[in-house]
Parts: C-alpha cells; structure tokens; sequence
C-alpha cells in the first residue's frame, strides 16, 4: 500500500530568489563600506573609536598589514593590552628566528611554545626547518623537522663531537634517514676529526651510484638512481685522518647546480657533469700520492673546473705502508692549464711540512691565470689569528718560489697577502717592485705602507690609489 506522506508527483528544480543570492555573495563579495575596518574576525566601526584617535594612529603598522600581522596579534578584544614585540613585522621575528636556529638546535622547538602567534609563525615558515644538523639529537626530531620543511631544500651538517669518536651504527641510521630526500639537499656538508676506520664508505657508500633494476625482465633494464642531487649547491667533506684510499663516485655524476666544493683527506671521481660548473674550490690534498703523479691528479681536477674564481690548493704529506694504486683517466697535456676567470688563489702549506712541497711550486708552474686579482700566501702552523704562535723562521726555499712568482704570477694583480714563514720581510721591496698595481699588501696581518715602498724602490705606481 503506498504510503501517504509520498508526494504524488517529483518536485520541479525551481532557482529561488535566496539560493541565487547566496551564490553570488560567494562569487562576488560585497564590498565594504570605507567606514569600517577589519580587527581580527570581527569588524569595528570608526564612529565607536575614541576621538582621541588621530589618522596617523589608523595608518599605524598595525592596519597597514592586515593580511599578516593583525591576523596574528590582534586580538577580538579591542581594550587588550599587548607586549610592544607583537608589533613587530612577521619577516623580522622569521629573521630572528632564523639566526637563533644556526647556534641551537633547538631554538625553534622552544620559540613555538612560547605564543600561539610565534608557533603559527614558525610552523607555516617552512624554510626555517630546512638545516638539520645532526648530533646526539634523536633522529625522530630530524623526521618532524624534514616534515616541516614541505618542499624546501635541505642543509644537512653531519659533525659528531670533537674528542669523540664517531659511531658507525649512529651514521649508518642518519644517513638511511637523508638518502630518500638527498635530492632536495641544498648544501652537504660532513666533518669528521677524530678517527674511526671505514667512515667514508660508512657515509659515501649510500650516496654513490646505484641502480634500480627491473626484476620482471632479468635486469636486462636499469632505471635512474635515486640519488641525483639535483638541488645541491655546496658540497663539504672533511676528515684529515683518513686512510682508505678508496676513491669514490658521489650522486650518480648529477649534481646541476653545484658551485662550490671544499674537500679534505678523501678521492673523488671528478666527473665533468658533477664538478664542471665549480666557482669555488678548497681542495686540500690526500697524501696518497706524491710528486709528479699527485700533481697530474690535480691538474686533471682543475682541467675539468675550469670555471673556477677561487681556489685554495695544499699538499699534505702521509706516511703510507704501502703504494697507493693510482689510474689517471684523462691524460693531463704538459704545457699549462688555463684557468681564465681565477680572480683569487690561496697556496697553503700544511703545519707539518717543514718546506714548501715540491707538488706545490710544480703545480703553480703548469698554471696560467692571467685574469688573477689576489694571491694569498697562507701558513697553517703560524696563524696570525692565534696569538700565541711565534715567528718563525722562513722557508728555505722561499727565495726561490717568490722567482717562480714573478713568471707565472701577472704583474696586475691588486692584493698580496703572506703569513707565517711564507713572510720574509727583505723581499717584500722586490716584491713591491714587482707587482707595481698592488693594492693591498699584508705580511702577518700588517698592512705595509705602499707609498713608502714606492719610494723606497725608486717607483712610482701605476695607479692613484696608493698615494691616497
């Protein structure tokens, strides 16, 4: 029996009157009268401010960013009285905040429990939470951080704790952690100065290249590895008491955007795609060869770099057990390596060396740099930073390295520095005679007084900025 509540016939669709309305008031907001102004979720009239309230107290940072600052500060309650902070712009607390974040680890943890605004602010700044800086922190803070920076590149530092030693099983875990989002990493950066054995293949081995392969056909197709770095921008590793000779291929040879490398105590592969497009290179040399073979390796690196603006180059010496197997790829062509737009050369020597190293001054001699603007001369066991290390006396073949400057070094250059035993004060009239364009001429920090040199030398420069 058919029920009689059913309507006997279906409902014409009818477009009322109020449903229109409604959808054009979602579509097209109506807009406001001038005579009000937006306070938090609730609006205020003008009639029922105090006449106290003059036009430049409206046009105050307050209401002139309501988007952002009243959204946060202000409160519904118009007589709340508020800390003279909540005045500050969102950009400049997201400054202070960022600058808080490179001294403690923690700092952004406990900034978001301070307000509800400061935690809105720092949650939804999602760069904020882009360095991890892995230490005894657990590694659940690291995943709610890399959380927190959405789609943001990444910084990642790996540095355990000076007089320490590293713990393999603590690497392992952490770098297990980065591998999935090493295509975000924006700089890599891993510092090791006590030793352990195996932490290169512990930390690189993860990073290096592997493959994908199709288990349906017989692995008769390889995909591409997952660890390109298509982000990366600069590139540390730094562990002085090395000894695994191992030379390793970081990212798959991909790495788009990297500029700038700083290396110290390991071997690379130095692939033309991965290194080709360097403006910046601290290389300090491993020690696992020595004499002509140890400069044909550089030489092969600067070969590919050849875009480079800086460079700072150091030989360091290595007692070895055995002899270090060492196949050269490209082969280096013996006349001179051009590096056109070099603007700044570092040489240093390490504190261990009692002489310049020959690898240095025979590196130096197959280098072309006509476009160099400063050369920096640098002694690591005589600081001037450290005011306790004495004056020493200079090198024993410091005399003949300055003859070598005088050839390959152009007579253009602006700056000169020399520190340590790289400093020999009766040459630096030759010096001054030689390189008439200086600038600035510093010998253990101390600026010298061109002009009296000049004088000195029976010159004049060829520039006017030394007589001012």
């Amino acid at each position: 029996m058919p029920s009689i509540l059913r309507r006997s016939r279906r409902r014409e669709l009818i477009l009322t009157k109020s449903f229109k309305n409604a959808i054009q008031e979602k579509v097209h907001p109506p807009q406001r009268s001038p005579k009000s102004i937006y306070c938090s979720s609730s609006v205020v009239d003008r009639t029922k401010f105090p006449s106290s309230l003059s036009p430049s107290t409206v046009k105050s940072p307050d209401f002139a960013r309501p988007s952002l600052t009243l959204s946060l500060y202000r409160s519904p309650i118009s007589n709340l009285q508020h800390h003279p902070i909540h005045t500050l712009p969102p950009e400049l607390l997201v400054r202070v905040f960022e600058l808080g974040s490179f001294d403690d680890t923690l700092f952004l943890i406990t900034i978001s429990h301070v307000c509800h605004p400061w935690r809105m602010l720092a949650i939804h700044t999602h760069t904020l939470w882009r360095r991890l800086s892995f230490d005894s922190h657990g590694l659940r803070l690291w995943k709610e951080r890399i959380a927190r920076a959405r789609g943001c590149s990444l910084d990642i530092i790996i540095t355990p704790p000076q007089h320490r030693f590293p713990d393999i099983d603590t690497l392992a875990l952490q770098l297990h952690l980065i591998v999935p989002h090493i295509s975000r990493a924006r700089s890599f950066e891993l510092r090791f100065s006590s030793y352990s054995p195996f932490l290169w293949n512990t930390t690189l081995g993860p990073i290096c290249h592997q493959e994908q392969r199709d288990n349906d056909s017989m692995g008769a197709h390889t995909f591409a590895p997952f660890v390109h770095a298509l982000r990366l921008e600069k590139l540390t590793l730094c562990f002085p008491e090395n000894d695994d000779s191992k030379e390793f291929g970081l990212f798959a040879g991909v790495a788009p955007r990297l500029h700038h490398v700083t290396l110290d105590g390991i071997r690379l592969t130095w692939l033309p795609g991965l290194y080709g497009r360097l403006t910046h290179l601290d290389y300090t040399h491993h020690g696992f060869t020595t004499g002509s073979i140890a400069v044909d390796e550089v030489l092969g690196m600067i070969r590919i770099s050849c875009a480079l603006r800086e460079l700072r180059i150091c030989f360091r010496r290595r007692m070895l057990d055995g002899e270090v197997l060492y196949l050269s790829h490209d082969g280096v062509p013996a006349g001179q390596i051009h590096l056109l737009q070099l603007e700044r050369l570092v040489l240093a020597v390490d504190k261990s060396d009692i002489d310049i190293p020959p690898e240095l001054t025979s590196f130096l001699s197959r280098l072309s740099v006509p476009n160099l603007l400063e050369l920096h001369l640098v002694d690591l066991r005589c600081q001037p930073a450290n005011r306790r290390w004495w004056k020493s006396a200079p090198f024993p073949e410091l005399r003949a390295a300055l003859s070598l400057f005088e050839v390959t070094i152009p007579s253009s250059i602006k700056v000169l520095a020399m520190a340590g035993r790289w400093a020999d004060h009766s040459s630096i009239l030759s010096i001054a005679k030689r390189f008439r364009e200086l600038r600035n001429l510093e010998a253990d920090g101390v600026e010298k007084d061109l002009v009296n040199l000049y004088c000195l030398s029976g010159d004049l420069p060829l520039h006017d900025e030394a007589w001012t």
